[in-house]
């Protein structure tokens, strides 16, 4: 029975499974993106994601012979497919509103279903691949190698697969893969003919009906699509498109009595008799959120004279007249016609999300004038960041209109939803593409006592620190609209004159808005107070909040919670996640999780000494070996993605960049490891080379990026692999390589060193995120290069007779 499964056939078979396990972590976290909220993405998916270790864990309790475990291999495919749509069914059956605490029995409940379907999909997916381990130690490089060609052949297709048939539908796409597995994997004819084409026949017309009548996913009230379907007195978008930054949805023509732009309009102009009665318009959402306009526009600026009473209007009224302007996101395109209103003589209009540029440019153009196509405007897909560090144009303003980049893991698994457009060194680079008397202006929800915004502050004090202004004070105007609900900073590079004071002063006073800083006098507002402090370190060490001025090796923004203040609460108005941190609160709670699983799963079997395998001499020490390599990859995969997120500039290409060289470049690591690494002191060595190889990335790459920075998309990409290549080639040789040797010395420890692999893979992805925000990412590095050489010390516990022998074989 053993050798009745042709290597061909596994290898194809257990390529397909991993691609599908990796692609469901994608799938998953856009599918939640949507329909809760970011926080219960990381807590779902994260948390889930240990059933792959756990598979490990169940095939070392049940100790199935290797003739068991190749029998099983087409069951558990095929039960791993159809746990796929059985999940799918239960989400779009069973919906909660996580934010709303007043139904906290159906949130929790809501939560623990979740958590049940996915565990089971990656338990299952994860018992196909530990058990090809498990039967064939003695061909675990090549085995690496199929499995990790599978997941890099997943990370380059899967977003254009989500992308071409909606998330839902997708899944359906990954049971049916599961499938085709499925096949190779059974060798009784009569089993394969009884099974395997009733499925796929089956799961083929579940994915047509799927794309003639698309699966809708349930939206809770506390997101902005659900409130802009139902003044849209409609049900269902009329427009969706998944893409892979995030799910743009457009509804039905609604028509409002008051303008909804962020920030509001001054009360004083609502209350005028003369005004627009009413305006027509298709809300537009990301992700169930960030919700914005696409109004109807016949080209009468009239029309939109309340653009002038906005708060986010305040930049052309203290800025050089008929401005050349660069707009970082362009909601819906009012922010082109807020420039129009005030004469531009150019505008440059940029978006990290094609599809919103698509509505503007062709699907909606129509409706709202043709903006795009507007004399000396241009529109058109780019990174804010990334534009401003290859562009050498000047403008008079620069404009950011609440830009919001905290969508719940929207690129993929594993990455940080921080914004390299919210650091120091943004800001500094913002400064320098300002002209002499520009001003560059970034709106925002304020909330009480102020948190986001007073950081947003702060950066740009630092900024100008940088560029020798010993004094921001002048450089910087805060004001705050009517509602005191948008607050609007503006930066000049040259600081602000009494002249343009005076004249924004009037504009604010006849619209009722405040300001809350200003050049001139000190104001009694938290805002004064911290740009006049004498030390604006002690004043952040003291702020009950965490306002210090983030930085590109820490970006973390949205991480304004102390840690030591944590279940502290300020009286924040909006919404309900601003108010408590339950980020933070979430990652805790999975690191702690993954703690308790891996003491449940480990440490008491260990204590216990009563299973097979961890009676071995020097269990301990091979356990600890994989559980080092567990967590000392992801440190890496996780800080390289962030790393390059800055270098290459679009999200979704950074994390498709790395992930895709990591994984293949790793596989090829792992057949060359299978000539190369032939005994215990080569192993131990490329350990230490991999250690050093880390800690010299850690150092080098953000000198090289600022280098190269300039240098087409195309060519960084292809500089990113470069760059990525050679420690990724050395992370593919330890793990397939003691694999093969505990095989040779104990089978039945091999399901063991797979499960503690998979739990500390899990714990490394909640680590790394906890260690980056409490230091940075240099030292999150140089952590993981401690990581790997620990490893090389218990790659002692393998022994040396054990690598030769298994090597030779």
């Amino acid at each position: 029975m053993l050798n009745a499964l042709h290597p061909i056939r596994l290898f194809i078979g257990l390529a397909l499974i991993s691609a599908s396990v990796l692609a469901l972590q994608v799938i998953f976290t856009r599918i939640f993106s949507v329909m809760i909220w970011h926080h219960f993405t990381y807590l779902i998916v994260g948390i889930a994601l240990l059933g792959g270790g756990a598979s490990g864990v169940f095939l070392a309790m049940h100790r199935w012979r290797s003739e068991e475990l190749t029998r099983r291999l087409g069951s558990l495919s095929l039960a791993f497919g159809m746990s796929v749509l059985i999940t799918l069914l239960v989400i779009t059956r069973f919906h909660f509103d996580p934010l709303r605490m007043s139904h906290l029995y159906s949130t929790i409940l809501g939560l623990a279903l979740y958590f049940a379907c996915l565990f089971t999909v990656f338990l299952l997916g994860g018992m196909v691949i530990a058990s090809a381990f498990s039967a064939w130690p003695h061909l675990s490089h090549r085995l690496y190698f199929a499995d990790l060609l599978g997941a890099s052949i997943a990370t380059l297709s899967i977003t254009w697969v989500v992308q071409a048939v909606g998330g839902p539908s997708a899944l359906i796409v990954i049971s049916l893969l599961a499938t085709c597995a499925a096949g190779l994997f059974i060798v009784d004819r009569a089993n394969w003919y009884k099974t395997v084409p009733v499925v796929a026949a089956a799961q083929l017309g579940i994915l047509l009906l799927s794309l003639l009548r698309p699966v809708q996913l349930p939206i809770p009230e506390s997101k902005s699509l659900y409130h802009a379907l139902a003044l849209s007195n409609t049900t269902t978008p009329e427009y969706t498109r998944w893409n892979p930054v995030a799910r743009v949805d457009v509804t039905a023509l609604a028509a409002v009595a008051e303008p909804m732009i962020v920030g509001g309009v001054s009360e004083v102009y609502l209350r005028r008799p003369d005004r627009v009665g009413e305006y027509s318009l298709r809300f537009v959402t990301l992700d169930g959120t960030s919700m914005t306009g696409l109004f109807k526009f016949d080209g009468d600026l009239s029309k939109f004279e309340f653009l002038r009473h906005a708060i986010i209007a305040a930049p052309y009224e203290i800025g050089p007249q008929s401005p050349r302007t660069l707009l970082i996101g362009i909601g819906g395109g009012i922010d082109i016609l807020l420039a129009q209103q005030y004469g531009a003589r150019e505008v440059v209009a940029i978006d990290v999300n094609s599809d919103v540029i698509d509505l503007v440019r062709n699907r909606y153009a129509d409706l709202i004038g043709r903006l795009a196509a507007s004399p000396n405007t241009y529109v058109f897909t780019a990174e804010g960041r990334s534009y401003l560090s290859r562009t050498d144009e000047r403008f008079d303003i620069i404009q950011g209109i609440g830009l919001d980049n905290i969508a719940a893991l929207n690129s993929g698994a594993y990455v940080l939803s921080e914004s390299y457009l919210y650091t120091v060194e943004a800001f500094d680079l913002a400064l320098n593409r300002l002209n002499e008397e520009g001003v560059f202006s970034w709106t925002r929800a304020v909330s009480e006592p102020p948190i986001e915004t007073l950081r947003l502050t702060g950066l740009a004090a630092e900024a100008l620190r940088r560029n020798g202004i010993d004094n921001p004070t002048n450089h910087i105007i805060v004001v705050e609209n009517d509602r005191h609900s948008a607050i609007n900073l503006l930066v000049a590079r040259r600081a602000f004159t009494r002249e343009q004071v005076e004249r924004l002063k009037a504009w604010l006073d006849a619209n009722q808005f405040r300001i809350l800083h200003e050049p001139f006098q000190q104001l009694d507002t938290l805002y004064s107070q911290y740009l006049h402090a004498s030390d604006p370190r002690a004043f952040e060490q003291a702020y009950a909040f965490n306002i210090y001025p983030v930085t590109d090796d820490h970006p973390f923004y949205y991480n304004y919670f102390k840690w030591d203040r944590l279940l502290e609460r300020g009286a924040h108005r909006g919404d309900v996640s601003a108010r408590i941190p339950i980020g933070n609160i979430i990652l805790l709670a999975m690191f702690a999780f993954t703690l308790v699983t891996a003491l449940l799963f480990v440490a008491l079997p260990l204590w216990r000494n009563q299973r097979a395998g961890l009676r071995t001499p020097g269990a301990g020490g091979v356990l600890l070996y994989f559980s080092m390599l567990g967590i000392g990859y992801m440190f890496v995969q996780i800080v390289m993605i962030q790393r390059f997120t800055l270098f290459i500039g679009y999200p979704t290409l950074a994390i498709t960049t790395v992930i895709f060289s990591m994984l293949l470049f790793s596989a090829l690591g792992s057949i060359v490891a299978q000539k190369l690494v032939v005994s215990l002191t080569r192993l131990r060595l490329a350990l230490v080379l991999v250690a050093f190889l880390i800690v010299s990335s850690a150092f080098l790459l953000p000198p090289i990026f600022e280098g190269l920075l300039g240098l087409e998309d195309t060519v960084r990409v292809l500089v990113s692999v470069i760059l990525v290549a050679p420690l990724s080639f050395v992370m593919g040789m330890p793990f397939p390589t003691g694999l093969r040797a505990v095989g040779w010395r104990a089978r039945q420890l091999v399901p063991w060193a797979w499960g503690m692999n998979g739990v500390f893979s899990v714990l490394g992805f909640t680590a790394v995120v906890l260690l980056s925000m409490a230091t940075s990412f240099t030292v999150s590095l140089i952590g993981a290069a401690l990581l790997y050489g620990l490893a090389a010390v218990a790659a002692l516990a393998l022994g040396r007779t054990s690598v030769e022998a298994c090597m030779s074989r």
